[in-house]
C-alpha cells in the first residue's frame, strides 16, 4: 500500500531549525564563560594599574566595574536558582 502526499522533506526541514535553538545549559555555559572573561580582563587591568602601565584610567575602572557587576549578577542568579530548587523540594506531592 502506497500513501501519497506524505513528504519526508517536511521532517528534514524541521530538524535544523530545532537544532539551532540554544538550550538552557548552552546559555548558562556562555554566561559563565562571559563572566570568566570579564574577571580575567579585570585581573589584567589591576595588574597594569599596579605596574603603572595605565593609558586610560576611565577604561581601566570600567573594566573592573564590569567584572564586579558580572560576578554579582552570577551570584544573584545562583541564589535565585537555589531558592527555586528549595521551594520545589518543599512542595508536597
Amino acid at each position: 500500500m502506497k500513501i501519497e502526499g506524505i513528504s519526508t522533506t517536511t521532517a528534514q526541514t524541521l530538524q535544523p531549525a530545532q537544532e539551532a535553538k540554544p538550550g538552557f545549559s548552552d546559555l548558562l555555559e556562555e554566561f559563565v564563560q562571559s563572566v570568566n572573561q570579564d574577571l580575567h580582563a579585570s585581573t589584567q587591568a589591576q595588574q597594569k594599574l599596579m605596574e603603572g602601565k595605565v593609558d586610560n584610567m576611565v577604561e581601566l575602572m570600567s573594566t573592573i566595574e564590569k567584572a564586579d557587576i558580572s560576578l554579582r549578577l552570577a551570584t544573584e542568579i545562583r541564589n535565585k536558582a537555589l531558592e527555586a530548587y528549595q521551594e520545589i523540594m518543599r512542595m508536597q506531592v
